[in-house]
């Protein structure tokens, strides 16, 4: 299984790597504070938009509004055995620790 996991995490990285493409504005992290649940809100506002800026959750939002699906990227680049490890555990980041991901 840690095969699996390590294939998730490269792929999950270069998804979020993505981003280096374009500029992550204090827009798009308001309007993913807004889609967020209230309870999360309030830590991810006390954290503010810097360290925004190394969450996958973010990251993947910003992608997702750009059109960068995550499933397809990692359909493409995932074995059959990973992607469904990955899918079947809620689309999980591989072993990236939360706010750990870089531009």
């Amino acid at each position: 299984m840690s095969d699996l996991l390590t294939e998730i995490t490269h792929a999950a990285k270069a998804y979020y790597a993505q981003t280096s493409n374009f500029p992550l504005t204090a827009t798009d992290f308001y309007d993913w504070l807004g889609a967020l649940p209230p309870a999360r809100q309030a830590d991810v506002l006390a954290r503010g938009f810097a360290t925004s800026q190394a969450e996958p959750d973010f990251l993947r939002y910003c992608l997702e509004g750009r059109g960068y699906a995550m499933r397809p990227f990692l359909a493409e680049r995932l074995s059959v055995a990973a992607y469904e490890l990955w899918a079947a555990h809620g689309e999980f980041n591989g072993d990236l620790p939360v706010r750990a991901v870089q531009r």
